[in-house]
């Protein structure tokens, strides 16, 4: 699971947010934190993977506490940071790009954006933990999923939206699904849902098995793939 500590300054927020991370697969929240010293007072208990970090603080501005915990005293806790804020000026962007912000998130938004980042984030740290040896096709990969464009390759006629509900579909499903069942839960054709799922299998995000009934022919069933690391 990926840990993460929402920070905002707005009780009422940081508790929506909570909300909206807690609903996405493979996310849970450590704890909230109402101001800069809370948060930095709470890394080291929590150990969290993922921050989520409002800029607007009582105390200190999130890009003085961005900056804090690129310091060697933090490096210990490979911390990702996603900023949520409502500051829109080009500074602001660039400045948290520089700090190693992995996404900007602007305020106000509904759970669709959220979720979108998040999903695209946990495919990041998914290839990166599978990966052996970086090469360019992997590297860009991992850019493209970070930027929540993991089909940029598959052609203009690729959902992204098709691809991630049928992964959120197999991620809450306990057991394995075959083609058909994910068209009748999602309301896609069988064709539509064979193809995402084939794409799906040939990224490691899902296993495919095969089924022997009656008839002697083999039915293809599909398993979501949480990574050892993801799991514990």
């Amino acid at each position: 699971m990926i840990r993460t500590l929402v920070v905002d300054d707005d009780f009422r927020v940081a508790s929506i947010h909570a909300a909206y991370v807690e609903k996405v697969p493979g996310f849970v929240v450590v704890g909230q934190a109402h101001s800069a010293e809370s948060l930095v007072s709470r890394i080291g208990p929590l150990q969290p993977d993922l921050v989520l970090l409002d800029l607007y603080l009582p105390d200190h501005h999130g890009l003085e506490v961005l900056k804090r915990l690129r310091q060697p005293a933090f490096a210990g806790n490979d911390l990702d940071v996603i900023v949520i804020t409502a500051a829109s000026d080009p500074t602001s962007v660039r400045s948290a790009m520089q700090c190693g912000a992995i996404h900007y998130l602007l305020k106000p938004f509904g759970f669709p954006a959220l979720h979108d980042k998040l999903v695209a984030y946990r495919e990041m740290r998914r290839q990166l933990q599978v990966l052996r040896q970086a090469d360019q096709s992997s590297v860009d990969r991992l850019y493209a999923a970070l930027s929540g464009m993991p089909g940029a390759a598959a052609g203009k006629s690729h959902s992204t939206h098709t691809l991630d509900a049928i992964a959120e579909l197999l991620a809450h499903e306990p057991g394995d699904l075959s083609a058909s069942d994910v068209a009748t839960s999602l309301g896609v054709s069988r064709a539509t849902a064979q193809r995402y799922l084939a794409q799906l299998e040939a990224s490691g995000r899902v296993t495919l098995t095969l089924r022997y009934g009656s008839t002697g022919r083999p039915e293809h069933r599909y398993r979501y793939q949480w990574s050892e690391a993801a799991a514990e």
